[in-house]
């Protein structure tokens, strides 16, 4: 429950104001461009703190990160809320990242403490799950507390939902001790490097990396384009963009059945096609609200699918060391991938065709990298 519960601190900082974005724009006199970069600057500020918080993890243990980390995503929370102006709500943005940090990298290594073989595999996918369903109500919950009490009253409500975690993790992660790891950055440098010249070690991280980057794209792009083509108002963007939620479900119960009868590797592959559905829905039926929430849907089954994958096949390339590999993953995801999508958003015309290509390109990066990781590892495909 505590890792189900982490996870979803970073989901509903980052979600929950996906679908106010173009009030948000409003409010502080901020262009689309703008207003994304407020959002993206969470992402950035989320993957270099994973860099430092992965080693720390790592060397302390869970409990003094986890405190830290609740006390500044909590100071964040409190100062979006009662932002009055774009810089302000900007600090927060920026903290709240900072401290999202830690919950996102114990969440995803609680488990393999205690757990091990059928049991770990059924309660990463189980984890994969709840994330989803978090993912599902986020839009929805922005929307309609926005219509409430505005977008700033969003954040009263995350503070609540925050107070409550940390107190039931303080309850529950005990003080261990430190152990002997360097973490001085010259030799975390060093460790960072042989991992990122591990050509297996990257084709793992695509299945995190790619479907995180198409996911941020249409996140961003998706509540302009229902407003301003579909003529949606915010209540009923929030709505809307539950439906695509739904496919992330969707791909984590897949996971879940599956797992238990064969490899995530081959998980992995039965829903790369579902990217190719996609692209082609985008191509041929833009014209439809629906169709484009489906196209996206779509996506997020093939997001749900492979976020578990991922999560048990980086564990066994770095087992004793997963705080660390989960770090420079993410890292390198919200740093780099993330910014793409905001510069892709800049330039990304109305039609959607441009979007359909870029589905193709980034379905045949996976393709690739399954294939490297099958010929590099074959074990994998037993696991």
């Amino acid at each position: 429950m505590l890792a189900v519960l982490l996870m979803s601190c970073s989901q509903l900082v980052s979600q929950v104001y996906m679908p106010v974005l173009p009030d948000i724009a409003d409010s502080l006199m901020l262009s689309n461009g703008q207003s994304q970069a407020m959002i993206i600057s969470y992402f950035i500020t989320l993957g270099a703190a994973q860099l430092v918080v992965g080693p720390l993890r790592d060397k302390y243990g869970d409990r003094p990160l986890f405190i830290a980390g609740q006390i500044i995503l909590l100071i964040g929370t409190l100062l979006c809320a009662v932002a009055p102006d774009s810089g302000t709500f900007l600090i927060g943005r920026i903290l709240q990242g900072a401290g999202s940090a830690s919950p996102v990298l114990i969440s995803r290594t609680l488990l393999a403490q205690r757990l091990s073989g059928a049991k770990l595999k059924s309660a990463m996918a189980t984890v994969a799950i709840s994330a989803s369903v978090t993912a599902i109500i986020a839009p929805l919950l922005g929307g309609m507390l926005s219509s409430w009490f505005g977008w700033q009253g969003l954040s009263l409500v995350l503070i609540t939902y925050y107070l409550f975690i940390t107190l039931f993790g303080l309850s529950l992660l005990k003080t261990r001790a430190p152990q002997p790891i360097a973490i001085n950055p010259m030799s975390l440098i060093r460790h960072y490097q042989n991992m990122a010249r591990c050509q297996v070690f990257l084709s793992l991280a695509s299945f995190k990396w790619v479907p995180t980057f198409l996911y941020l794209t249409l996140q961003l792009h998706l509540p302009f384009l229902l407003q301003e083509r579909f003529g949606f108002t915010t209540s009923q963007t929030g709505q809307a963009m539950m439906l695509p939620m739904v496919g992330l479900l969707l791909g984590a119960v897949f996971a879940k059945v599956l797992q238990r009868h064969v490899s995530y590797m081959k998980i992995v592959l039965w829903l790369w096609p579902v990217l190719l559905v996609s692209a082609l829905t985008f191509l041929l039926a833009s014209d439809h609200a629906l169709a484009v929430l489906l196209a996206y849907a779509a996506i997020m089954l093939v997001f749900g699918g492979y976020f578990p994958s991922y999560m048990h096949l980086i564990g066994l390339l770095h087992p004793t060391q997963a705080g660390t590999a989960n770090a420079l993953v993410g890292a390198i995801e919200l740093l780099i991938f993330s910014v793409i999508a905001w510069l892709v958003n800049l330039w990304l015309p109305d039609n959607t065709q441009t979007l359909s290509l870029l589905i193709a390109v980034c379905a045949a990066l996976l393709l690739l990298s399954w294939r490297t990781i099958r010929i590099q590892r074959p074990h994998f495909e037993h696991t």
